[in-house]
């Protein structure tokens, strides 16, 4: 899978392959040391996981992107990965265009999710999966939220956004691209940007990914991506 992903890239315009790695701590140790723009990062891996090495990678290489590729899409792996750090998550029987656009997504700031991952994601990331949250839900409220009894609305104390953010956080939640967002607010590229940045400032996150799942959890933004939806203006 690794060298079929090397070749991939090495013969599209606007990439080079700088180097591999068999698992976590050698991706930690290349990245130091190269510097890439974007690491292909399974999660499943001998030694360190690649939860752990994104987590390191992150931390100690601020430039460089984390793009998840692998096997699993269930909450239990997705969301580990994208707390770690990871800026995207892609499963494996994504496609070779899919691949190139998503590490072409990341490497520019932008979320890169599976159409499948963002479903679940959305979904249920409010619901029981074991992982560190904003603001956890008591049992009651998960069960109300997995009986589609959840009522819509900010939670108490949620962060106030202004109406270009909260729209921004819809536009997000709903898969678009700051391209996209910028089309459908009819602002420019540079403005998409600077809400991007004031979402993440008010809900105390690092990227638009956090950006996300603080505004689900927080009850800003109750996305519905499925197959058919995700990415539709």
């Amino acid at each position: 899978m690794r060298d079929a992903l090397a070749n991939l890239f090495r013969a599209e315009p606007g990439f080079e392959v700088v180097g591999e790695a068999g698992e976590g701590a050698e991706a930690v140790e290349k990245c130091l040391a190269l510097q890439p723009d974007v690491v292909l990062m399974d999660i499943r891996m001998p030694g360190m996981d690649g939860i752990e090495a994104t987590e390191q990678i992150v931390r100690q290489c601020p430039s460089t992107k984390v793009l998840a590729l692998t096997t699993f899409s269930t909450l239990e792996y997705v969301v580990p990965a994208l707390r770690a750090g990871a800026s995207g998550y892609l499963v494996k029987d994504a496609r070779h265009n899919e691949i190139v656009s998503a590490a072409s997504l990341v490497r520019e700031d932008e979320l890169a999710l599976s159409p499948s991952v963002a479903s679940s994601l959305a979904n249920n990331v409010l619901g029981d999966v074991p992982v560190p949250s904003v603001r956890r839900r008591s049992r009651r409220e998960a069960v109300a939220h997995a009986s589609g009894l959840w009522a819509t609305g900010p939670l108490p104390g949620a962060p106030q956004l202004a109406p270009r953010e909260l729209e921004t956080l819809e536009s997000i939640a709903r898969g678009l691209n700051n391209a996209e967002i910028a089309e459908r607010m009819s602002v420019s590229h540079g403005s998409v940007k600077a809400y991007v940045s004031r979402l993440c400032e008010k809900l105390a996150v690092r990227d638009r990914v956090q950006v996300l799942i603080a505004g689900i959890e927080w009850g800003l933004v109750k996305p519905a991506l499925d197959d058919d939806d995700a990415g539709r203006p």
